[in-house]
C-alpha cells in the first residue's frame, strides 16, 4: 500500500511539474536601441502555450532623436521631442530552438498606432532568445526588424532589445 502511494505521489509530481512549464502567463518589459538613432520600449502580456510557443499582446513606444539645429549636439529638446510613435499589437512566437534553461522564438506580429500626427501600422519580424531564471523569471534579448507604414521617416526599424519577463502566477 505504501509503495502504491509513493508511485502515485511521484507520478503526480511529474505531471504537475510538466504542466507548470506550459500555459504560463508573463508580463514582459524590454528596452532597446534601433537603427538609426531610435529608442524602443515595449510592455507586453505573454501567454505561453505548448512547447514554448507563445502569444504576445503589446504596447510599444518609440522615439527617434536627432542633433539640435541650434546647439549642434543632442540636447533634451532634440532627444524627447523630435519624432515619437506609439502602437498596440499582437505577435505570435513559435519556438524554433530549445536548450537547457533557454529557448529561442521567432516573433511575427502586427501593430497599429500613431506618430502623434497620423495613423501608423507596423509589421514586426524578429528572433527572441530567452533564459529561464529562478521562480519563473525570464531574461531575454530580441533582434527585431519593424516595417512601419505609411510613414517614410522610419520605414525600417532594426535593432536589439533587452528585457525581462515576470510570471503572473
Amino acid at each position: 500500500m505504501k509503495k502504491l502511494f509513493a508511485i502515485i505521489a511521484i507520478l503526480g509530481s511529474i505531471s504537475l511539474s510538466s504542466f507548470a512549464q506550459s500555459h504560463s502567463d508573463r508580463i514582459t518589459f524590454g528596452v532597446g536601441l534601433l537603427y538609426e538613432r531610435g529608442l524602443d520600449a515595449t510592455l507586453a502580456w505573454e501567454h505561453e502555450t505548448k512547447y514554448h510557443n507563445a502569444w504576445e499582446y503589446f504596447v510599444n513606444g518609440y522615439l527617434k532623436w536627432d542633433e539640435c539645429e541650434s546647439c549642434g549636439h543632442v540636447c533634451p529638446e532634440s532627444f524627447w521631442k523630435n519624432y515619437r510613435t506609439w502602437g498596440v499589437g499582437v505577435a505570435y512566437k513559435p519556438c524554433v530552438w530549445r536548450g537547457r534553461n533557454n529557448y529561442g522564438n521567432l516573433r511575427i506580429g502586427a501593430s497599429a498606432g500613431s506618430n502623434t500626427d497620423k495613423f501608423l501600422g507596423g509589421i514586426h519580424v524578429g528572433y527572441e532568445h530567452n533564459y529561464a531564471l529562478r521562480h519563473g523569471w525570464v531574461l531575454y534579448w530580441q533582434a527585431k526588424c519593424d516595417l512601419m507604414l505609411p510613414d517614410r521617416k522610419d520605414l525600417f526599424r532594426t535593432g536589439v532589445t533587452l528585457g525581462f519577463k515576470i510570471p503572473t502566477r
